[in-house]
């Protein structure tokens, strides 16, 4: 310490100025040996002070594996897919489920206002409730638009007060992305109609022209008077406007394309038609991008034969399909004019074999809604222990009672009950899902019906009536 002290003093001095040459010559021998000395010392308490950091970290790391390790097992094991980006895991959420809105937007706003999930005002008002939307908004009925633009400001506006809107895809939302327009109505076709669609139908006929006359020696077209009132009978005003909303950069198309067709919030699965037990897949997202994938394949597909002139750009699927079949036709017999490279027409007529037209696709199976129970219920329930999922909730399928239908041991729930009166004679619904509760709600009924929870039970001698109407109620009769 004495030392301590005169070297202090000494170092002030030589900081002044004051210390003499002298001092300097004594002082140094002492200073170098204190330096030695202070760097020994700390050289030793570093050395403690990171074997105790060893210690501490060791016993820390111990201590987490211990505690942490059996947790993350059962994490595991039970989680057996990889969450959707559409999954809400344990789903504490209030969920409300509405099927097929079919362009019915005035009875879509009531049974909305009727869950609470709009004010007068038509902004979103259901806190932090999720909203599924099973799919089928366009088609049938006569305001397509309207129902699509509310669907999407729904989206934008529920995630500020905590909730969110899930629109999944239909069958119906498909179609219109593949140019399938055959449930369209004049009055949507309208409702994309402008001051300037006379000109953008005549400049399509033009081109429609060109088209037909360079493929002629494929299929003979007509091209007089007559054939020009009957394209423009098919091509109403607004139908390509329409067309180009639901291309892949089109207001709907393009919005569309970034929806999935399955969502899975907690052990509730939701989608529009479907899940076939003998469909060949590992997990929802695997699933939701086989379908996305398809999408994107179809539409370079569409663009590739468009560009090559084998179909016109603005062909409806049929027309295209039929036109497709000439070429390759013609190509296998190998008569004039006919293309050389067939690739692209085989993954075209390849197309109803996909997921996006399919019977078994998750978009179109009825299986679940008209099929004997005991024909697929081990398969279910298979199906739903690999998924981890209990429940499946469903659109699609009108059954004759127009009443939310549960099926499969309280397990599948059939929601849509022809929401446009004006085609299925039926009324909107809604499902809510909450605490372990699910309660059907009807626009035309102030009571709530609970399902399951609670008091919900569903009396086996009035589902066994309500399926004996339904055999006439055919997958060819209803996409």
């Amino acid at each position: 310490m004495i030392f301590a002290r005169r070297q202090g003093h000494y170092r002030d001095d030589i900081r002044t100025g004051t210390a003499s040459a002298s001092l300097l010559q004594k002082l140094s021998p002492l200073q170098s040996l204190a330096r030695r000395h202070q760097r020994t010392v700390r050289n030793i308490m570093k050395n403690r002070f990171r074997l105790r950091q060893r210690w501490s970290v060791t016993i820390l790391i111990v201590a987490l594996m211990l505690f942490t390790g059996p947790v993350l097992m059962m994490g595991r094991r039970a989680s057996g897919v990889p969450p959707s980006r559409t999954t809400v895991p344990g789903a504490p959420q209030r969920i409300v489920a509405i099927a097929d809105v079919h362009g019915a937007y005035e009875e879509f706003l009531g049974i909305l206002q009727r869950m609470g999930l709009i004010d007068a005002g038509h902004k979103w008002a259901g806190g932090a409730t999720i909203f599924v939307q099973v799919g089928d908004v366009p088609d049938r009925g006569p305001e397509t638009r309207k129902a699509l633009d509310l669907l999407m400001e729904l989206e934008r506006e529920a995630p500020a007060q905590g909730g969110k809107v899930i629109p999944l895809l239909g069958n119906h939302e498909v179609m219109q992305m593949m140019g399938d327009s055959r449930y369209t109505t004049p009055a949507d076709f309208q409702s994309f109609a402008t001051g300037q669609s006379e000109q953008v139908r005549d400049l399509a006929y033009q081109d429609y022209r060109k088209f037909i006359a360079a493929s002629r020696a494929i299929h003979d077209v007509p091209d007089d008077e007559e054939a020009h009132q009957r394209w423009l009978a098919r091509h109403p005003l607004g139908f390509f406007e329409e067309r180009d909303a639901y291309a892949p950069d089109g207001v709907y198309g393009r919005w569309l394309r970034t929806h999935d067709a399955i969502a899975q919030l907690g052990d509730t699965l939701f989608l529009h038609a479907g899940l076939d037990p003998g469909l060949h897949f590992r997990s929802v997202d695997e699933l939701n991008g086989k379908i996305r994938s398809e999408i994107t394949g179809f539409d370079k597909l569409w663009q590739t034969l468009a560009q090559e002139k084998t179909i016109w750009r603005y062909m409806t699927l049929d027309d295209a399909f039929n036109q497709v079949k000439l070429s390759y036709d013609a190509a296998q017999s190998r008569s004039a004019g006919a293309p050389l490279d067939v690739e692209y027409m085989r993954r075209m007529l390849d197309l109803p074999n996909g997921l996006l037209m399919s019977n078994h696709s998750p978009l179109w199976y009825r299986g679940l809604a008209l099929e004997p129970e005991e024909k697929n219920e081990k398969g279910l329930n298979k199906l739903l222990d690999r998924l981890d999922a209990r429940y499946i909730v469903l659109g699609h399928t009108v059954l004759p009672e127009h009443t939310v239908t549960v099926r499969f041991n309280h397990r599948v729930f059939l929601i849509d009950t022809g929401m446009l009166k004006s085609y299925y004679g039926g009324r909107a619904s809604a499902l809510e899902i909450h605490d372990g509760k699910f309660t059907a709600y009807y626009a035309d009924d102030p009571s709530p019906h609970v399902l399951v929870g609670e008091t919900g039970t569903t009396d086996a001698a009035e589902r066994q009536k309500e399926w004996a109407a339904v055999p006439a109620l055919t997958p060819s009769r209803r996409p």
